[in-house]
């Protein structure tokens, strides 16, 4: 994105629509690790991130999701809606690559959507990175996280198509690094968990991309009070805590 004034951002922010809908709310700690679903959303959280930040990246990555679910269809129409999605975290202050992705002809060999998450995670992960979005993964399986993982799949899936995104965040010199992965498939049978969907012995279409996307906090720090404002409710509604 060419370089944009504060002002200019705060105008594009006003005028761009955002979907409505309900779920919870979740409060951070500071220095600690931590997790937390925001919409089709899950992001885990290293414990050098203060919790503002932590509130930061939910609500900008909210905020771009309900913005291109506002002007483009989630499951059907992902090219469209991704590029959309790019522009608003762009609008808000985050330096953003393209969203490449790649098809993964072996998707099936992977058994489920959580092993084959684990195993690319780990091309772009650090070791104690890799072991917090582990610990994430791992804890939405339990019932403890029922309403998280909830929330995360209805916002997330339509019959038998997904597109999600899921990541590690933390602090990166007072601005928050966000590794990114964004991932989309399609199955011949209804999905019921998309984190956690059994692939069998049926087709499936698997799409994957990741990058590290930087918030510069001076930028959102101007921003943020137009992004919750848009926001409104949704900022509490589609945000739920995942116990670790």
């Amino acid at each position: 994105m060419a370089p944009i004034s504060i002002s200019d951002r705060i105008k594009i922010i006003n005028g761009i629509d955002v979907a409505q809908a309900q779920g919870q709310g979740v409060v951070f700690a500071d220095d600690a690790d931590s997790a937390a679903v925001a919409a089709g959303s899950s992001v885990s959280f290293v414990g050098n991130l203060p919790a503002q930040m932590k509130s930061d990246v939910l609500n900008s990555t909210l905020f771009a999701q309900l913005a291109a679910n506002k002007q483009y269809d989630r499951q059907d129409q992902t090219t469209q809606w991704y590029d959309y999605y790019k522009y608003v975290l762009e609008t808000v202050g985050y330096n953003v690559q393209g969203f490449d992705f790649a098809y993964l002809s072996d998707a099936n060999s992977y058994l489920s959507v959580d092993n084959l998450l684990l195993k690319l995670a780990a091309a772009y992960l650090t070791g104690g990175e890799l072991a917090l979005f582990t610990t994430m993964i791992d804890s939405l399986k339990q019932a403890k996280n029922e309403a998280a993982t909830k929330l995360f799949d209805s916002s997330s899936k339509s019959f038998n198509k997904a597109n999600f995104q899921v990541g590690v965040a933390s602090n990166a010199q007072g601005n928050a690094m966000f590794k990114i992965g964004a991932y989309y498939y399609g199955a011949e049978q209804n999905i019921d968990k998309v984190l956690f969907f059994t692939f069998g012995s049926q087709k499936i279409e698997f799409y994957a991309g990741n990058q590290t996307m930087l918030l510069n906090n001076d930028v959102y720090g101007q921003v943020r009070a137009s992004v919750l404002e848009k926001l409104g409710s949704n900022a509490k509604d589609l945000v739920a805590g995942i116990e670790l």
